[in-house]
């Protein structure tokens, strides 16, 4: 067992998930659901977090070269695609979605969170949760391990991926405490406040995307 490299993983994954950060987000979403709503929310999106970190683990690196996608083409679209949610979170679009499809008739807490599941799933679980700096990350230790021809160590790592989901479900599950905190005024304006944030990341994403492929793709081509 290789501890160090097990441990700067955790820590990695942790930092770049940011569970905290993501939280005040989670909350716009589901401040008008229930309890039992928000824990069948809170699990539902940490299993898919799950989900896709142990598929990017174990296929990541084939999965985007099959598809024939590099790693720059993904962050652009992540991007694009964070910046138009930015802006919905700002203008409340999506959070009034969301809640619109959860209200349509009576269900039972599952089926109610399942409804708003599908409607926040993107963007939550990706690319909020599990990004383009995520997959680098979980594709990057994985490359590492296979070189190293550890072949227990990828079960580590897919292990260490279900510890910081549980953190992250836990995480989540605290969410109802900050909602009371902040309120329905400091729910409201700390939203359009992520919104904005979560727009500059998108374009971030964008800037960095095209940076990469300027630099080395299409640099080197003029070059000849």
């Amino acid at each position: 067992m290789d501890t160090q490299l097990l441990t700067t993983f955790a820590a990695s994954l942790f930092a770049l998930l940011n569970p905290l950060g993501i939280l005040p987000v989670f909350i716009s979403y589901t401040a008008k659901e229930n309890k039992a709503v928000q824990k069948w929310l809170a699990l539902l999106l940490s299993l898919t977090v799950l989900g896709l970190l142990l598929l990017f683990l174990f296929t990541g690196s084939a999965l985007l070269k099959f598809f024939g996608i590099t790693l720059d083409s993904f962050r652009i679209a992540g991007g694009i695609l964070l910046l138009l949610i930015g802006i919905n979170l700002v203008t409340g679009d999506l959070k009034s979605t969301a809640q619109d499809a959860a209200n349509q008739d009576h269900q039972s807490d599952f089926q109610e969170a399942e409804s708003v599941y599908r409607k926040i799933v993107i963007p939550l679980a990706m690319p909020l949760l599990v990004g383009p700096g995520v997959i680098a990350n979980v594709i990057l230790y994985a490359n590492e391990v296979q070189a190293k021809k550890g072949g227990f160590q990828i079960v580590e790592l897919a292990a260490v991926c279900v510890f910081i989901s549980s953190i992250l479900c836990a995480i989540l599950l605290s969410g109802r405490s900050l909602q009371r905190i902040l309120g329905n005024v400091g729910l409201s304006i700390a939203t359009r406040i992520l919104g904005l944030l979560v727009a500059s990341i998108g374009v971030q994403f964008i800037v960095i995307g095209l940076t990469h492929i300027i630099v080395h793709t299409i640099a080197p081509q003029l070059r000849l």
